[in-house]
């Protein structure tokens, strides 16, 4: 991560932030709610939760997702009326969350300016802790250390992300370990690895870090990309520790869709490597859809 606002320190005061949104997109895609906990001295002393109404409709697989629906967002405030209150609610805290600059982009872009509140990921730190994991994502965690039920909802989250932190302090505490043990300064040689189905596209790189969002995840393309071809965003993926894969399956992490075949998503329009994603979330796969651009701020990261 080479935001200079992001940070990993153990700490008491802070705020936890999370959003429901209508995708992963922050340039195509919307807030739907916002849940945001004031925690002092390690305890919930406030907490903010609002539902948003989006300018487009909530695509039926959002729904059933997150259990948000068109009707419940009809006459709630939209992202612009709530900006005030958010920002005031956050002040100069620090922002905890997982996977945080999603969340952080999302609101960047609803409010029209940055949020510009230094941040951690709880990912980033899990998966230094419980590196027996095979995922990290908020729900294998909370099932694996027995937390509160994470429920996709944005206040939900939150209060488990809150706990997630507190575990991870506990286990580095237990443990002896310091910030400077889970990311010591040194890189792992990058490995070819076997059953890359695009085998003309192999490592560049000598070196790679471990803690990048791509490393060892199963990764496809699908659609044109418009400001490279796709050869080449498939190099940075496999320098990033990525596997490339030519379709959608059980072992997909991320399928990547070009600009335009992304938006047409906005309109009910889904290929069908989208259609079999989806699906497989909702089984529970840990799987997300990712556009072009938002690939991009994560590569650039």
């Amino acid at each position: 991560m080479g935001n200079t606002n992001y940070t990993k320190k153990i700490i008491d005061d802070y705020c936890v932030l999370d959003t429901e949104t209508t995708g992963l997109s922050a340039y195509y895609d919307e807030v739907i709610e916002i849940g945001i906990l004031r925690v002092r001295d390690n305890k919930i002393v406030e907490q903010y939760a609002q539902l948003i109404q989006p300018e487009y409709e909530i695509d039926p697989f959002i729904t059933e997702l997150t259990g948000i629906t068109n009707e419940m967002v009809k006459g709630m405030p939209s992202i612009m009326e709530v900006k005030d209150a958010v920002i005031s609610f956050l002040g100069d805290d620090v922002i905890l969350g997982h996977n945080t600059s999603f969340d952080i982009r999302f609101l960047s872009e609803g409010f029209s300016q940055p949020l510009d509140n230094v941040y951690m990921d709880t990912m980033q730190f899990a998966r230094k802790v419980f590196p027996e994991l095979k995922h990290h994502r908020l729900s294998d965690l909370t099932a694996y250390l027995g937390l509160s039920n994470n429920a996709h909802r944005s206040l939900a989250d939150c209060i488990s992300t809150k706990e997630l932190y507190d575990a991870i302090k506990a286990t580095m505490s237990e443990k002896n370990l310091k910030i400077e043990d889970l990311w010591k300064k040194e890189k792992r040689k990058q490995r070819y690895r076997k059953g890359i189905d695009i085998s003309t596209i192999v490592p560049s790189a000598v070196e790679i870090d471990d803690d990048g969002f791509f490393f060892g995840k199963h990764v496809v393309f699908t659609g044109t990309l418009e400001k490279m071809v796709r050869q080449e965003a498939m190099q940075l993926v496999v320098n990033l520790g990525g596997i490339l894969d030519n379709s959608v399956t059980r072992n997909t992490n991320y399928l990547i869709l070009g600009n335009n075949d992304y938006n047409a998503i906005l309109h009910g329009e889904k290929s069908s490597k989208q259609k079999k994603a989806e699906k497989l979330k909702l089984a529970g796969q840990d799987i997300d859809i990712i556009d072009e651009l938002t690939f991009y701020d994560i590569v650039n990261a």
